[in-house]
């Protein structure tokens, strides 16, 4: 069977296998939707209207969605079949590198396999999140590095989508700047072509994208960037990073992680390619494992809680090269022992995925899309009955409440209210909130418990537990929901 097949078949079972979790949709998503219902309705870019906050953590993602839905093409489920469509893309990308590096069609195989069958591409395949465009952006990207000449037009297209990973996923910055670094080492010999082209395309893309940004929002980056951490602050710490980081990895890629390892120690020192066999395979390896240093540097730096969609770009990109380095040495130890080492590899991976995905990833992810079907989707609607229009609810989780309440948000974790960051930092939510006195306030905590805000007047109205907020953490969580007392507040009854 054909190298393409190789690669496409295992990516398109994949979107079969991950039917089981079709109903998850992240409160995320909700936020992205919120902000394209915002501008279709011409009340601005924000998630608030007439709010002018980037609170989309992925500006490709946001554009994409809001073309589609200019002409007819909204909504969750599209957006969920866009993401699916993407998750092959990348997989199919990301088999194809491996076989490309390893000039055998066993690491087609082993890294569209492993890919497809990994437990959280199951949670995030059909997540309707930015996940499969920034797996099959890197990729892609990484794939055209490795087989084209330089200065060609498919060349081209690479530094284009260098460029525009940034807006995709702002960490991937930093695997941008990881290419461009490694292939700087080429220009100070006198290639300088692709270099030139990277240069070019990451300025033009820059500029646009900051022209655009400043225009409707104000700041390039968006409110997320500044939400989630502090520079300097090192009271999570590389120690964290690095455990949480690895942890995603090894949880579901254990053995492709330990083939990476090996890919590195042989394939670091090793020049351009001799032979259209294993094309830049030495570049390929420093440039994913830069991209791996800066991101546990970012994320120690920003004490930034890692999220498992956060990095499946890098794992598949890891995978990719651990299976070519294990396609190699299969081929080196002819006969059955190479087959069986390669087979055995696989086969290791693939269940031990089928166990975290069947005990752990997949019942808790549809424990999620149960708890926003019949909590979180009543409580907004019930909000949105109960509240006069100007009314203001605070929630950390802002999504969900704000779309189908259609209620504008006060929210306790900074994105769309980035006035509050400062109080946060410093543990003076409380004071924020006395000072800017919602009309419903919905906490989430592992317990229910009295809340108490000196200044305000908080009247118990509901308790709802949702379960499976968190594939790893407290479960259940609890929402208790507050009516705020003060003078002229705008909620009648309860939910």
């Amino acid at each position: 069977m054909t190298d393409r097949w190789a690669a496409i078949l295992p990516a398109l079972a994949a979107v079969v296998a991950a039917l089981p979790c079709l109903g998850f949709q992240p409160d995320d998503l909700f936020i992205y939707l919120r902000m394209v219902d915002n501008v279709l309705a011409g009340v601005g870019w924000g998630f608030n209207p007439h709010q002018s906050v980037n609170v989309a953590s992925s500006g490709a993602w946001l554009l994409i969605l809001v073309a589609l839905a200019k002409v007819g093409l909204g909504g969750a489920l599209v957006a969920q079949a866009l993401s699916a469509m993407l998750w092959v893309v990348g997989i199919t990308c990301a088999a194809r590198l491996s076989g490309c590096l390893a000039g055998d069609v066993r690491a087609v195989w082993a890294t569209s396999l492993v890919l497809a069958a990994d437990a959280w591409t199951a949670r995030w395949l059909w997540s309707g999140m930015e996940t499969g465009l920034a797996v099959a952006v890197v990729c892609a990207a990484a794939l055209i590095r490795v087989s084209s000449r330089r200065g060609t037009p498919i060349d081209r297209l690479g530094s284009v989508l260098l460029a525009l990973a940034p807006l995709v996923r702002p960490e991937l910055a930093l695997f941008t700047l990881a290419m461009v670094l490694v292939e700087a080492r080429h220009a100070v010999g006198g290639t300088r072509s692709r270099l030139a082209g990277d240069v070019l395309a990451g300025g033009v893309a820059a500029l646009a994208w900051s022209a655009f940004a400043l225009t409707v929002w104000g700041q390039v980056l968006p409110s997320t960037m500044a939400a989630k951490g502090s520079l300097g602050a090192m009271n999570i710490g590389a120690l964290s990073a690095a455990g949480r980081v690895l942890l995603v990895l090894a949880s579901t890629q254990a053995p492709a992680l330990l083939c990476f390892v090996g890919a590195v120690a042989r394939w670091w020192n090793e020049g351009p390619a001799r032979s259209e066999r294993a094309p830049g395979r030495g570049d390929l390896v420093r440039a994913v494992a830069l991209f791996a240093i800066l991101l546990l540097v970012v994320y120690a730096l920003r004490h930034v809680r890692v999220y498992t969609r956060y990095l499946l770009p890098l794992t598949a990109l890891v995978v990719a090269l651990g299976m070519a380095y294990l396609a190699v040495v299969s081929r080196r130890l002819a006969g059955m022992r190479g087959n069986w080492l390669w087979s055995g590899v696989v086969a290791v991976t693939l269940l031990g995925n089928l166990a975290l995905a069947t005990t752990i990833v997949v019942p808790r992810t549809r424990a999620y899309a149960r708890s926003m079907r019949g909590v979180v989707l009543p409580l907004a609607r019930s909000l949105a009955e109960t509240t006069t229009p100007d009314a203001v609810i605070a929630t950390p989780n802002i999504g969900a409440l704000g779309l189908f309440s259609r209620r504008r948000i006060l929210d306790l974790n900074g994105l769309a209210t980035p006035e509050i960051v400062p109080y946060k930092r410093g543990g003076t939510i409380d004071r924020f909130l006395a000072e800017h006195p919602p009309d419903v306030l919905v906490e989430i905590a592992p317990a229910p418990e009295r809340r108490e805000i000196r200044g305000l007047r908080l009247e118990e109205i509901g308790l709802l537990r949702f379960d499976g907020m968190f594939v790893r953490g407290p479960d259940p969580m609890y929402l208790t929901i507050y009516r705020v007392r003060r003078e002229g507040s705008s909620v009648e009854d309860g939910p």
